[in-house]
């Protein structure tokens, strides 16, 4: 089944790694192991999370105005979009910062899905609200991400998973994902790869008709 749709994970994927997650739990107040920022906001105290969401905004601002892209990153989607391919954005960021990413660095993003949209990743929420809007399947969908998360949601929607290795943890998680790749321009070739095999199935099909 040929590819119609791409969707990227933002910071570590589109642009280069950078938050410190540790540092913003400690900044919070909370344990180093304490889990995910968002799901502990999630059990805070109205004034407590106001709090939490005042330094998350302070690092995600710093984040996009720092932002540098991994190596290939406008090329690969203006390479997709050359081969009509839908790019959509799932981040658990907020979609004005995806957006501002675009503007920044003048990247074709046909649609963005930010946390305040629904339930964040790994909820399979942001996949399938995303293959709705560019009218495609899950199955004709690939998520490109750098993290556990990414893959879960891929797996939760049935779209196929694909992790960008340069997340200092990636080998924990790699059996998660559907393809593995290193830089992003390798997409290129998985699409290719599966345009290719469909064609070759409609040519083998209409021999046998």
């Amino acid at each position: 089944m040929p590819i119609k749709a791409v969707i990227f994970d933002l910071d570590g994927t589109i642009t280069q790694p950078y938050f410190d997650f540790d540092a913003i739990r400690a900044e919070i107040g909370l344990p180093k192991d304490g889990g995910p920022v968002l799901e502990a906001m999630e059990r805070m105290t109205a004034q407590e999370r106001q709090r939490a969401q005042e330094i998350l905004h302070y690092h995600e601002d710093k984040a996009l105005a720092a932002s540098e892209l991994n190596p290939g990153a406008r090329e690969t989607l203006l390479a997709l979009r050359a081969r009509g391919i839908r790019i959509g954005v799932l981040t658990r960021n907020r979609k004005q910062n995806a957006q501002a990413i675009a503007d920044k660095h003048d990247l074709p993003f046909d649609a963005v899905i930010g946390r305040e949209d629904g339930p964040v990743k790994p909820d399979a929420f942001g996949v399938r609200h995303l293959c709705r809007h560019f009218d495609v399947h899950p199955s004709e969908t690939l998520l490109v991400g750098d993290y556990l998360y990414d893959l879960q949601c891929a797996q939760a929607a049935g779209a196929i998973g694909v992790l960008i290795a340069n997340h200092p943890q990636a080998s924990r998680f790699a059996e998660e994902a559907d393809f593995q790749i290193t830089q992003l321009d390798e997409l290129l070739a998985i699409v290719d790869e599966k345009a290719q095999i469909a064609s070759d199935h409609f040519r083998d099909g209409g021999t046998h008709a």
